[in-house]
């Protein structure tokens, strides 16, 4: 038998916990559906208009859009280190299968850690360059994504939460190293033909 990744108390515990929400509220359901389904799109979306809002200058929060999508990136990096690092862990739906309300359809791979958590922690942690109000904004959008993958029984409880913890990191390194980031940063304000803010305005980053 495949040596596998342990499932906890906590875990078994919290995700019926939660994956029972499933079964009070249709509204709830699709709502985490589309949380958990379609998450890289909703950031997507958010990013674009960040980026795309008029005028096109440079700000903080286009600035915070480039921090954001590497450190997510570094983020789904070391999930993948780590996926290497330890063994296969069955997701709720393969595990409990009469017990698990599944939402939402997905392959039998290996549950440990979240991409998702730990991208959208990532994203929300990077976000914060543009300001503390965008940034609680996302970590409480990069939250909802995380519940939303136990509740859909795609996920244990321990998955986002390394996963979660994974994107604050990978957050706080490129936000600590963002100077090494600049030449990214100016080669895409210029390649989107985005314009310095005038000199009166100018502020120092």
């Amino acid at each position: 038998m495949t040596h596998q990744f342990p499932i906890t108390g906590f875990d078994k515990h919290w995700e019926l916990v939660v994956n029972g929400w499933s079964r009070y509220s249709p509204l709830l359901n699709h709502l985490a559906i589309v949380l958990a389904k379609y998450a890289p799109e909703i950031w997507a979306v958010i990013f674009l208009l960040l980026w795309f809002w008029p005028p096109l200058r440079e700000n903080r929060a286009r600035r915070a859009v480039v921090y954001a999508v590497v450190a997510g990136v570094l983020a789904l990096v070391i999930n993948v280190i780590l996926g290497h690092i330890f063994p296969y862990r069955p997701r709720p739906f393969v595990y409990e299968p009469h017990l698990i309300h599944q939402l939402v359809s997905h392959k039998r791979d290996t549950s440990f850690p979240s991409d998702h958590a730990a991208g959208s922690f990532g994203f929300a942690v990077g976000l914060f360059f543009a300001g503390a109000s965008d940034g609680i904004l996302a970590l409480i959008l990069a939250a909802a994504v995380a519940i939303a993958r136990v509740f859909v029984g795609l996920h244990w409880p321990t998955d986002v939460i390394v996963g979660a913890a994974v994107g604050v990191v990978a957050g706080l390194i490129v936000l600590a190293l963002r100077g090494w980031l600049e030449w990214l940063v100016k080669l895409l304000f210029r390649i989107f033909g985005i314009r310095p803010e005038p000199r009166y305005r100018r502020r120092q980053w």
